[in-house]
């Protein structure tokens, strides 16, 4: 049984930087008048469970969750949320959510990485939202004054009907250091595009300040075993994951043997290197290290980290040649599991305030995931103000609209399989293996998974 905690009251929001009452009553995108499920009664009362990571994010992430769920019960008085910490690991969500099923407690609303979403309808009964709350009122939740961008919003389909609801997701981008570009004659305002580009600007760099080029969070020590972001570069090369069916893996397809020989000369030129997360952020923050290609989220941490010695700039994922990248996604969406109606009823109102304008607003500001509804960024109650003065936003927010899904494998094994192919990019970027053989190794291996 996983750990379960409530978070705790206001206190916590004033290390987040904002105050419960910031986040209003009910969100604009819940209240619409011919919404055509219905809400819990004000006669009854009814308790539900939150699975969720965020608390793995760190204290300011915890804080910030804890503001949601407090302001949430604030203005439904009826409905009281027990949040169910996710501990030691945010890439192990399925076997949690089979503990606590096991155990006769299954989470209401769960938060789930992508790669989770067939087993999750599959094997762990998350429900198909447009049969139950019905096609209008989940096509109202994506819509409305400030809706979803229509490529995150299919995110959360399998087969084409909703089962989740994309909450708390980014693209990869790449931070880098200005101060070493300016240093090593490199303007920062013209970063690199490609895959090349950043082999010279590393080089520049390495040979003007001794500062090491890039870490990649894609490949090597710091991806985890999570294969979101490798998939991006591999789909930036022309390559994929698995055929157009999803019916077979691709591992060996000449274009994603190109791209995994280009990481492997990105390493043997010694510009990109095999740091750990806990390494490169160090790196980075003592100005040995110029660049990091990893999630948006790394932001807070990050900035926090380099403590104003230097300027931190985002540009988007580098492609290959002039054929522009393909991002994908990291991240999570709700999932609603309840059997009793009552409380999937209390679901829904949950998950559309949790991604209402105001807390998307919220998630922006103190984890540093885009908004998901892009328009909150030039809308002055919301995010335009910070938006206009925050140049971390801009590079995601431009991916997000020709965002391609990390492919989740079908399943059981869908996370072994993932790890099979990242150990297989590893060892060809870092330890020389032979990419051809290594990656046709690779998928043999994981077919034997796929079923």
């Amino acid at each position: 049984m996983s750990k379960r905690f409530l978070l705790a009251g206001a206190a916590a929001l004033a290390s987040a930087g904002f105050a419960a009452s910031s986040l209003g009553a009910a969100p604009s995108s819940a209240a619409s008048p011919a919404k055509p499920y219905p809400t819990v009664p004000s006669s009854k009362q009814v308790s539900i469970t939150l699975l969720s990571y965020l608390p793995e994010l760190g204290a300011s992430a915890t804080a910030t969750l804890n503001g949601f769920i407090s302001s949430f019960e604030s203005a439904h008085p009826n409905i009281h949320v027990t949040v169910q910490a996710l501990t030691g690991s945010t890439t192990n969500e399925a076997g949690f959510i089979q503990q606590d099923e096991a155990a006769g407690q299954t989470p209401d609303v769960v938060q789930d990485a992508f790669n989770d979403l067939k087993f999750d309808t599959s094997a762990l009964g998350a429900l198909n939202l447009d049969k139950v709350v019905g096609e209008p009122g989940v096509a109202a939740e994506f819509g409305g004054k400030y809706r979803y961008a229509p490529a995150v919003a299919k995110l959360g389909e399998v087969n084409g009907s909703v089962y989740g609801i994309p909450w708390t997701l980014s693209t990869p981008v790449l931070f880098y250091n200005a101060s070493l570009f300016k240093q090593a004659g490199l303007n920062p305002a013209n970063p690199p595009t490609n895959w090349t580009q950043v082999k010279a600007d590393a080089l520049q760099i390495k040979a003007k300040t001794g500062a090491s080029g890039l870490a990649n969070g894609c490949i090597g020590a710091a991806a985890s075993g999570t294969d979101w972001c490798l998939q991006a570069i591999l789909d930036s090369a022309g390559g994929s994951v698995m055929n157009s069916g999803q019916t077979a893996l691709t591992f060996d397809a000449p274009r994603d043997v190109f791209a995994l020989k280009t990481m492997q000369d990105l390493a043997n030129s010694g510009v990109m290197v095999n740091l750990s997360s806990a390494q490169y952020v160090q790196a980075f923050a003592a100005g040995k290290l110029a660049m990091v290609l990893n999630t948006t989220a790394l932001q807070s941490t990050l900035v926090g980290a380099a403590g104003g010695r230097f300027s931190i700039y985002v540009s988007k994922l580098p492609g290959f040649g002039s054929t522009a990248a393909v991002p994908t996604n990291s991240g999570s969406a709700l999932f609603m599991l309840s059997k009793d109606k009552l409380k999937r009823e209390a679901d829904w109102e949950l998950m559309q305030y949790l991604t209402s304008p105001a807390v998307m607003t919220a998630i922006t500001e103190n984890i540093g995931y885009p908004p998901l509804r892009p328009s909150l960024a030039t809308a002055p109650s919301y995010l335009g103000t910070w938006a206009a003065s925050n140049h971390y936003l801009q590079a995601n927010l431009a991916q997000l609209e020709h965002i391609t899904p990390w492919l989740a494998y079908p399943g059981p094994n869908f996370a072994a399989i993932s790890t099979i192919l990242t150990n297989a990019a590893a060892s060809v970027a870092f330890q020389g293996a032979n990419p051809s053989q290594v990656m046709a190794q690779a998928q043999s291996q994981a077919t034997g998974l796929l079923k």
